[in-house]
């Protein structure tokens, strides 16, 4: 019990410092290492973490590409959504090929999404400014992600600890 109790103290504190330089990593969106961390969980003891986290990134690196390809090849929002959609398809469509060389499919979906949702509102809105968000938005991204992978592990080994 006690160890449990200590690596909850750890969890809470790592993801309180998270929190606290979030706007230093450039990760805005701190939500998505929660999201994350309640995903994972359901990997279990047992999982291949590091199979899960180059997915993570993988999905994020297609989430850029794809607006990078939108930003820059496409017609502008938001009269053009139908871009998007050809664009959102053929993402998840080659994130469904790349699951057969064994990559987690959920993994990759989550770090796609994760991507459009961080860039969306700009992508929408103002589009000449993806070139300076792009990809700082990608790393905010990933080390969310990265962080919550990180966090579900500590609170796997809590559970662990506390079913012993």
């Amino acid at each position: 019990m006690k160890r449990a109790i200590g690596l909850g103290l750890i969890v809470a504190i790592f993801f309180a410092i998270f929190v606290l330089f979030q706007g230093v990593i450039g990760a805005t969106a701190f939500y998505l290492a929660a999201i994350t961390m309640a995903m994972f969980a359901v990997i279990g003891p047992f999982g291949d973490y590091f199979k899960t986290g180059v997915s993570l990134l993988i999905g994020v690196a297609m989430g850029l590409v794809g607006v990078i390809i939108l930003a820059t090849k496409m017609p502008l929002p938001p009269d053009h959504l139908i871009y998007l959609a050809i664009v959102s398809a053929v993402s998840l469509f080659l994130l469904i090929l790349l699951s057969v060389t064994g990559m987690r499919i959920d993994a990759m979906f989550l770090g796609w999404a994760g991507y459009f949702a961080a860039v969306f509102a700009t992508y929408t809105s103002n589009p000449s400014a993806l070139g300076d968000i792009a990809l700082s938005a990608a790393i905010g991204v990933s080390v969310s992600l990265l962080v919550g992978l990180v966090l579900s592990l500590l609170v796997i080994k809590i559970a662990m600890a506390v079913n012993q």
